[in-house]
């Protein structure tokens, strides 16, 4: 008696394989684990943005005056609280940090040298100084501005996005121009490729709270 043997041949295994490495290049596709990472960074950089805000206004409530307006803070310090403030996160005068970032990598206890105003007065709590805004030498997208124009009360966080999605958002982009005014003006024309996006000065951001 004979048995009936039966399985795949060397073709049709071939072609099996060949489906599944096609479906798991879609799939692939459809993710885009990279675009995913990038999405989650420029979430991210909107929640940190907006809680910055948000201690700074309550810092003002209670004090009548910004960080930089504090007696304490010596360098560049704006004596008016109508007076315009335009700097990167990390400088002291935003609060965050007392003095520079402390390390490369912002390891250790806290990323800045000594905690600033807005952490010394509990309006943010000290694990914030270990965010990458705070190390000495962020990346552009680790960069946040902190923008105030004169005579306007609200407070400005601006940031460069990484996710495509995000970038793609032309109406809600803008210029950030420390050196004009007004500062924070409409993205008219995304950068062009990636590279255009490495610079502050070619780069369109994202700026918290959002129009």
């Amino acid at each position: 008696m004979r048995l009936n043997k039966s399985g795949f041949t060397l073709i049709e295994l071939l072609v099996v394989i060949t489906l599944i490495g096609i479906l798991a290049l879609a799939v692939l596709s459809a993710l885009n684990p990279i675009e995913q990472i990038n999405k989650a960074a420029d979430s991210r950089r909107r929640g940190d943005s907006a809680q910055l805000i948000q201690a700074l206004d309550r810092y003002f409530a209670s004090n009548e005056q910004f960080p930089w307006n504090s007696s304490s803070f010596t360098s560049g310090r704006v004596e008016s609280v109508d007076g315009e403030f335009k700097q990167k996160a990390s400088i002291a005068g935003i609060g965050v940090c007392g003095g520079e970032a402390a390390t490369e990598d912002g390891a250790g206890s806290s990323g800045c040298q000594e905690n600033g105003l807005l952490i010394i007065s509990q309006e943010l709590k000290a694990q914030f100084t270990k965010r990458p805004y705070f190390k000495i030498s962020p990346t552009l997208n680790d960069t946040l501005y902190v923008i105030k124009e004169a005579g306007d009360p609200s407070v400005s966080v601006c940031f460069v996005p990484t996710a495509k999605a995000t970038r793609e958002q032309l109406g809600r982009l803008k210029k950030v121009d420390l050196n004009a005014t007004p500062s924070i003006t409409a993205c008219e024309e995304a950068p062009s490729g990636n590279d255009a996006w490495t610079t502050a000065e070619t780069s369109c951001f994202w700026c918290i709270p959002e129009d």
